[in-house]
């Protein structure tokens, strides 16, 4: 920054006030002067026009030129005259004078001011004119005109301006002389204060005062800095005898940081060990609630299934809520405790996102229903189906947002919106999850403090709408461990919407074949709510279909008259009748025998759809739509729309496949009858264990062809237990189901590392559990001859780990093939494990991953789906050169157990 002296300022600000005034006042005078010369021109002019006028009556009464030309040529004594017109009354010219350097002098805009005898004057860039007519004997008789130029005028003022700028120097001389004295008087006393002020910081004698009065201004400023020097001088002596002090303390100061110092310690290894107990006290309190909430969920569903009075059923089933209730709350304690201490993991492996957009619907639809909501799933056609993620936080996420939503919205509608920017080929894309909602929203104030933790709106939001606060404070921390973040936008009564983004790695394509547009194909809509209407129009329009849309039975019947379908969809909540009775009426009409009905409605409808459609011929699609390809399945071919497995509907011991002996290790008694009850007669012979070492000493002496084990017991473990069984026991044959109350994806690892077969989580679900235990009681017989309605090959089969219906599905049902194609699986790579092994005994890390993440591809093409979920983990274990002796046998394990599958199958 520039600096300058107060003594320069003054002397500029005096110098630019007298030079702005003596160029006001020279401009003042020049424009005076102007006016002034302009003024005398004119009056010149009109004198000289009058003694014309008078000296010319007789030339223009007689019109006679020659003295007419004599009178104006006098005119060329008078510089200031460039010419002359005489006119007689017709304005024809007598008489003209015009120096030889003037342009031509007519001017038709001052004849026509001369009409209305006046006298006329303008002027002009170029000269000024003034006219007036001549009168005889009060007769007009005709006109002169005069013309004057501007060389004389121009010449006067300019020596004007020269004087007013010569007396303008000489001013601003003694303007400079002037202000060059004043600024000495005002600035002497400033530069002394300011050599005093210099004396004093640098001899740093605060002693010194100023005694300077020769200004009332200087004598204030000295009298403050006097003030502050002593100021100055009572710090400078705080100072000293502070410094004397600290000198006295120093001396005691090394002792009093060591004790600070223990006391520091003390504290953080009580915050440690405060921290570890919150840990195993959580821990601890999950595994001991999970323990009697599993007898008392499993028991109470006994009774449920047992009961025969309607009203003891329903109350069981309030038990049954409140259980689920309470096991949501402790899951939600949990989480909690894990991702604040840092020990929430991401299992990330690849997943099909229709299939866990199917689960939540369907875990969500019957509260959804219960409260008469619009539930709309809205999946962008350019959003990949298979991702790499963590399934089960990407769910739990989901779900906490959704339940959100309906416990929030009395009335309207919940949509999840799902969408990614267009992509090909393999590598990450950016997928957005959005869900809205028309409830009842929230202020800016709100917004701020909803992810708090135990944290709601107010207290009568509590109160009204019940919950705990949880799910959106573990929410927003999964996702930051996910590297996202959670945003809401709301207004109070306009609902509101949560989004998140991830980045999200695709998996190698599976898809078999492009689809085709569906142009062929004329689709009737009937959908009372609009939002759902706009959606599976934009749905079936995508997909390339012809849509035409009504919103009631009315309507569409006619439409039906009207024009030709071969596809009515049509709700089963139609607002003037009910979606039934309008199948019924289309069916009675034989023009429309062709047209093919599909009914939507809620999963929880299925079973009246089903009822129906033994009657009528209609097929059935589960709402929430969203799934593309289903859909264009479901109009081409008319296949059942959500494609269950009918087979896999039913409960796995419904074909009464029995176990001869089994053993249950538990060291909680209650379970170990639970387990009896739930079995009853499915079971010849139960073997009871209270601990690891007992089952042990147990399998020593009986042979069993199940074990259900728990983990967390005295004496030896769960881990322990298998390790032992399948290591040194050499039974690899039996198979072994965990128990935990651990619902940790890690815990589930440990389990299949330790040998276990598959794993439940208290409290059990009976129906999984019975599907798990008839899948393993089908091991010694897994391939079952097809019936003899089925062709030969695949229809039929069950291949544990390998979704044959999805395959079949994407082949168009070409059993063959795919058969053709297990073949060619089974003889590629039926000794290629030892392969693999190799690569990671010699360290060749890069040929390994290349191995498995090739190996991963082919499964996941032939949906083996199983090994490929394991593989990922592999691979990811094996790019982190984590992976050990255990990780291999458990890989192996599976592996082996899927070639012997398909060698049993190809027999």
């Amino acid at each position: 920054m520039n600096k300058r002296s107060i003594k320069n300022k003054l002397f500029t600000i005096i110098l630019s006030t007298s030079l702005i005034a003596l160029v006001v006042a020279g401009g003042l005078f020049i424009a005076f002067q102007a006016l002034t010369l302009k003024h005398e021109m004119r009056a010149s002019l009109a004198l000289q026009c009058d003694v014309l006028a008078d000296n010319a009556k007789a030339i223009i009464l007689f019109e006679d030129k020659r003295e007419a030309a004599q009178l104006l040529d006098s005119l060329k004594h008078d510089p200031q005259i460039i010419g002359a017109l005489l006119l007689n009354g017709e304005k024809r010219e007598i008489g003209r004078y015009q120096r030889s350097n003037i342009a031509s002098l007519d001017d038709i805009a001052a004849l026509k001011k001369l009409e209305i005898d006046q006298i006329v004057y303008h002027e002009t860039e170029a000269y000024a004119f003034y006219a007036k007519p001549v009168y005889s004997r009060g007769n007009k008789i005709g006109y002169v005109m005069l013309y004057a130029g501007y060389s004389r005028y121009w010449s006067m003022l300019t020596h004007f301006a020269g004087l007013v700028g010569i007396v303008m120097f000489i001013a601003l001389l003694v303007a400079l002389l002037l202000s060059w004295l004043l600024q000495r008087v005002i600035s002497r006393p400033i530069e002394s204060l300011a050599l005093f002020v210099s004396k004093v910081a640098r001899d740093e004698d605060y002693s010194l005062r100023i005694a300077d009065k020769s200004y009332v201004e200087i004598e204030q400023l000295g009298s403050a800095f006097n003030s502050l020097l002593n100021q100055i001088g009572h710090a400078i002596s705080a100072r000293d005898q502070a410094q004397r002090d600290l000198q006295r303390h120093s001396l005691n100061l090394q002792d009093l940081v060591h004790e600070r110092t223990r006391e520091l310690e003390w504290a953080k290894e009580a915050a440690e060990a405060s921290s570890k107990a919150k840990s195993a006290f959580l821990a601890n309190m999950s595994h001991e609630i999970r323990t009697p909430m599993n007898a008392i969920v499993c028991f109470t569903e006994l009774a449920v299934a047992n009961s025969a009075s309607a009203h003891q059923k329903q109350q069981l089933e309030r038990v049954l809520e409140a259980a689920d209730l309470l096991l949501s709350l402790i899951n939600d304690l949990l989480d909690i405790s894990r991702i604040d201490a840092g020990k929430m993991n991401l299992d990330v492996m690849d997943c099909d996102l229709f299939v866990l957009v199917e689960e939540i619907s369907q875990m969500l639809m019957p509260r959804i229903e219960e409260k008469g909501l619009e539930f709309i799933i809205d999946i962008a056609e350019t959003v990949p189906r298979s991702v790499v993620a963590d399934p089960l936080r990407l769910k739990q996420i989901l779900i906490n947002l959704l339940t959100n939503a309906i416990k929030f919205t009395p009335s309207g509608q919940i949509r999840l919106v799902i969408a990614a920017p267009a992509a090909s080929g393999d590598g990450l894309v950016d997928v957005t999850f959005s869900v809205q909602d028309t409830g009842i929203g929230m202020d800016g104030d709100t917004m701020t403090k909803v992810f708090e933790v135990f944290t709601q709106g107010d207290v009568s939001t509590t109160r009204q709408y019940g919950g705990t606060g949880l799910g959106l404070s573990i929410s927003k921390k999964l996702l930051s461990l996910m590297n996202s973040r959670l945003t809401v936008d709301s207004a109070p009564g306009k609902g509101s919407t949560f989004s998140f983004s991830l980045s999200l790695d695709r998996p190698p394509q599976t898809d078999i074949q492009a689809a085709v547009p569906l142009s062929s194909i004329s689709v009737l809509l009937v959908e009372p709510r609009p939002q759902s209407c706009e959606h599976l129009r934009a749905l079936l329009r995508s997909l390339g279909c012809k849509v035409t849309a009504c919103a009631s039975a009315q309507a569409a019947l006619q439409l039906l008259e009207q024009d030709h379908f071969g596809i009515a969809l049509i709700s089963l909540e139609l607002s003037d009748i009910d979606g039934f009775k309008l199948v019924e009426t289309i069916r009675r009409d034989s023009r429309q025998a062709e047209i093919t009905i599909i009914v939507m409605a809620s999963v929880l409808a299925e079973q009246r759809v089903q009822a129906f459609a033994s009657k009528q011929a209609v097929r059935f699609l589960a709402r929430p739509v969203y799934d593309r390809q289903r859909l264009r399945r479901l109009l081409m071919t008319g296949q059942h729309a959500r494609e269950l497995d009918r087979s896999s509907t039913e409960p796995a011991l419904a074909k009464k496949v029995k176990f001869s002996t089994v053993l249950v290790v538990d060291d909680f008694d209650i379970n170990r009858i639970l387990i009896k009850e739930i079995l009853g007669n499915e079971v010849g012979r139960f073997l009871e264990a209270a601990n690891g070492r007992e089952a042990i000493e147990c399998l020593e002496q009986e042979r069993v062809d199940l074990i259900l084990m728990d983990i967390q017991m005295p004496v030896m473990d769960g881990y322990q237990a298998s390790e032992t069984i399948r290591h040194r026991l050499k039974l690899t044959d039996i198979p072994i189901i965990g128990m935990t109350a651990f619902a940790a994806e890690s815990e589930c690892r440990r389990c299949f590392e330790a040998g276990m077969d598959d794993v439940l989580t208290k409290p059990i679900d009976i129906d999984r559990f019975k599907t798990v235990l008839g899948g393993i009681s089908e091991r010694p017989r897994r391939l079952e001859a097809p019936s003899e309605n089925e062709p030969a090959g695949l229809c039929g089969y069950t291949l544990p780990g390998v979704e044959v219906a999805k395959a079949l599905q994407n082949l168009h049902d070409d059993v063959d093939k795919y058969r053709e194609l297990l073949l060619l699986f089974h003889k590629t790579y039926k000794d290629a494990f030892a392969e693999l092994a190799g690569h990671i005994e010699s360290g060749r890390w890069e040929e390994a991953e290349q191995w498995i993440h090739a190996f991963k591809g082919v499964c996941a093409n032939l949906y083996i789906s199983d090994l490929a979920e394991t593989c990922g983990r592999v691979e990811q274990l094996i790019k982190n050169r984590a992976i050990d002796e255990d990780n291999l046998r458990c890989f192996k394990r599976q592996f082996d157990q899927l070639i012997a599958n398909l060698a049993r199958l190809m027999a």
